[in-house]
C-alpha cells in the first residue's frame, strides 16, 4: 500500500482485466436445464413413492427408476456447467497438438474467474489411455486402461482473483507409444454425445472430454469448493525414425 496516496501497489502492476460481469443466473442456459432435468427427477421419484400413481400410468417401475437415474445424471451435469459459466469468464486447457517422442512440451491451463474464489486447487495430468483386446466366452471385448505418467499439484486450496488472467504452466516429456490407442466404438460415442450437448446442458463438454480419449493427453482438473471439472486435451506424440547409413557415409566415417 502506498502511504502517500493509499493505492495498493498490486493494482498498478495487476491491473483487472476488462472482463463484464458474471451473467445473472437467470441468463444462464444451464441453470434452466438443471431445473427441467430436477423437476424429471423428482416426477420419477414420486411416481414411485406414491401409491396408485405407478399402476395409473402403466410403466414398469425399472423404467421409472432408470428415468431418475438418467434425468439426476443430466441435472448434475447442467449444474456444473451452470456454475462455471456463472463463476469463470475462460477456463482453457491448451497443449501442442504433435510432439516428438523425448522431447519436453508444455501445457498451459489459463483460467480467468469473474471474481475472488477461495479454496482453489489445480492438478495437470500426463495420461497414457489405451485399448485392451481380450475374448470372453468367444466375444472380443474392448477393455479401456489408463495409467499417470506424471502429476503436479500446481496449487492446492488456495485464492484466485476475479478478472485477473492466471495462467498454471507444466513442462512434460513426450514418452513414446507402445499400445493400441485408437477405439472406434469411442469415437461413435463422442459423436452421438456432442450431437445431445444442446439438450443436456454439460454433455458437450463430456463428449469433447472423450474425443480426446486413447492416446497420451494432459488432464487439467480444478476444484473450488465442492465443484470439480475435468479438462482434456490429447497429445499425439510423433516417433521420428533414425535414416540407416548409406554406404557413403559408412565410407566417410571409416575414413575418419
Amino acid at each position: 500500500m502506498c502511504d502517500p496516496c493509499g493505492v495498493a501497489r498490486q493494482w498498478h502492476e495487476d491491473p483487472a482485466l476488462d472482463v463484464p460481469p458474471p451473467p445473472p443466473w437467470h441468463h444462464v442456459g444451464a441453470v434452466w436445464g438443471a431445473l427441467a432435468y430436477g423437476a424429471l427427477a423428482l416426477a420419477g421419484g414420486l411416481v414411485l413413492l406414491v401409491p396408485g400413481w405407478l399402476d395409473a400410468l402403466g410403466i414398469a417401475a425399472p423404467w421409472v427408476v432408470l428415468e431418475i437415474v438418467l434425468s439426476a445424471s443430466a441435472f448434475g451435469s447442467a449444474l456444473v456447467e451452470a456454475v462455471w459459466q456463472r463463476r469463470f469468464n475462460r477456463a482453457v486447457l491448451q497443449v501442442p497438438a504433435t510432439v516428438r517422442t523425448g522431447q519436453a512440451f508444455e501445457a498451459v491451463l489459463t483460467l480467468v474467474p469473474y471474481t475472488t474464489l477461495e479454496r482453489v486447487s489445480v492438478r495437470i495430468e500426463l495420461v497414457d489411455r489405451f485399448y485392451e483386446h481380450v475374448t470372453r466366452r468367444g466375444r472380443r471385448q474392448t477393455r479401456t486402461r489408463s495409467r499417470t505418467l506424471e502429476h503436479y499439484d500446481l496449487q492446492r486450496g488456495e485464492r484466485v482473483r476475479g478478472r485477473r488472467e492466471h495462467a498454471f504452466h507444466v513442462a512434460f516429456v513426450a514418452p513414446a507409444p507402445s499400445l493400441a490407442q485408437h477405439d472406434v466404438a469411442s469415437e461413435i460415442s463422442a459423436s452421438i454425445l456432442g450431437a445431445l450437448g444442446p439438450i443436456v446442458p454439460g454433455l458437450g463438454h463430456y463428449a469433447r472430454n472423450l474425443r480426446e480419449h486413447g492416446g497420451f493427453f494432459v488432464r487439467a482438473v480444478v476444484r473450488f469448493g465442492l465443484w470439480r471439472r475435468v479438462y482434456e486435451q490429447r497429445v499425439t506424440a510423433v516417433v521420428v525414425p533414425v535414416a540407416a547409413p548409406t554406404p557413403a557415409t559408412s565410407a566417410a566415417q571409416a575414413r575418419s
